[in-house]
């Protein structure tokens, strides 16, 4: 398998999600002041990017950087149609190279990471913003980039995962490397279907007339309470049947007052709030049923006629051994299911595996003293130390591993302790 696309793809996937944020807060700047066609006005700083993206990675000169980037700054600059874009996309581009240039002069081995999900909250909080200056088109313009930015995000995910576990099995020769790459294709096309559809489906809800409903039910409900109240008090019969006569001229009518700005702003955060609540606990749900069907879809058949591959995925659900010690079990209502301290051990290791940062992977033949020796290459002990270590982890992994006793808290700490 070609992992040199996935790396590609992961990269420019990362950068297109980090342009994404910074051009809904441009977005916002260029509709305050009534520029419109932000979509159209994007491809601008969007094709800059991608262009700095290849022009870091393929010039090998420092002096041919500068300048071919020293050009397309110029270029962005005069291809901006007003003052303000100039201003704005230029000091992006700027910023771009110099990113770039921070990027390429690293020489330690840059990890590929997604996106932070915490970048969602800058969406959220120019929804937020704009609530107090209504600007025009400028939340469906936010939906649509948040839209875009959760499918990438996905699809980001999706790519990391599938090329760190195939990085690991391209030495094993029994694995289905299309079969599987089809399959996981198709699901994550309809996963991502579903997720489409679940978040245009929220936004033709009527959460202004559900919000409405749910005060207007509230108030009969309190209506209804007090009723009983002023029954109560028109049972009292008055001693005196002598009633003033009263005239208009002794009321004291008053006109009625505006709402409060707070209030209303209040009230607009609050329906804001609540339609993101509701569409992130569909979303949930929604993505639980997704891991179930994931997790039916690839229960582990084992083969009794020939050696098992161990293999730590995230949805992992090992045999489950029989055991009389139920405190073994560290249960939490939150969790989607119970780990036991082997299956803990087991996921450090593998973590602890592909976290390193060392610069080449380990074979997928390794042993686990190799693989643990790969754990501990770039710490800074000594070698007697080193190698100690090494033995201690593969005789705490092949404990979780193969044992018929179980783990405890304590092999979990001291195994904790040793890789990292």
């Amino acid at each position: 398998m070609n992992n040199r696309i996935y790396h590609v793809t992961i990269d420019i996937l990362n950068h297109i999600m980090s342009f994404m944020v910074v051009y809904a807060i441009m977005g916002t700047i260029l509709l305050f002041f009534k520029i419109s066609n932000l979509w159209a006005l994007a491809l601008i700083p969007l094709t800059g990017l991608l262009l700095s993206y290849m022009i870091r990675n393929k010039l090998k000169h420092i002096w041919s950087f500068l300048l071919i980037h020293l050009f397309l700054i110029t270029a962005v600059f005069l291809v901006s149609p007003s003052l303000l874009t100039k201003i704005l996309f230029t000091v992006y581009i700027l910023f771009v190279t110099l990113f770039g240039l921070a990027q390429r002069l690293k020489e330690e081995y840059l990890r590929r990471k997604n996106s932070s999900p915490s970048l969602l909250f800058i969406f959220l909080l120019l929804i937020v913003v704009n609530t107090q200056l209504e600007l025009i088109y400028l939340n469906t313009f936010l939906f649509q980039l948040t839209l875009l930015f959760i499918v990438f995000y996905f699809i980001n995910s999706y790519m990391i995962n599938f090329e760190q576990y195939f990085s690991l099995q391209q030495e094993t020769s029994n694995v289905p490397f299309r079969q599987i790459k089809a399959a996981n294709h198709t699901f994550i096309i309809f996963f991502l279907g579903i997720v489409l559809v679940c978040m245009v489906s929220f936004t033709r809800l009527p959460l202004g007339s559900f919000v409405s409903f749910l005060k207007n039910g509230v108030l009969s409900f309190l209506h209804w309470i007090f009723s009983f109240i002023r029954e109560s008090d028109n049972n009292v019969l008055p001693q005196n049947d002598e009633r003033p006569n009263y005239t208009l001229e002794d009321y004291n009518f008053k006109e009625p007052t505006a709402a409060s700005p707070l209030m209303e702003y209040i009230q607009k955060l609050l329906t804001v709030l609540l339609a993101i609540i509701t569409i992130a606990a569909v979303l949930a749900l929604l993505s639980y049923a997704v891991y179930k069907l994931y997790q039916a879809f690839y229960q582990d058949k084992r083969n009794l006629l020939r050696d098992n591959t161990e293999f730590l995925s995230p949805f992992d659900k090992r045999e489950k051994l029989k055991i009389n010690d139920l405190q073994t079990h560290k249960k939490s209502f939150f969790l989607l299911r119970n780990l036991t301290y082997s299956d803990k051990i087991r996921k450090a290791f593998y973590k602890a595996v592909i976290s390193n940062k060392a610069s080449s992977l380990p074979a997928t033949s390794a042993t686990p003293l190799e693989l643990s020796e790969y754990i501990l290459k770039e710490k800074k002990l000594e070698e007697d130390s080193k190698k100690s270590n090494a033995e201690a982890i593969t005789y705490y992994y092949e404990k979780a591993r193969y044992a018929k006793v179980e783990c405890d808290k304590d092999d979990l700490l001291v195994f904790k302790k040793l890789v990292h």
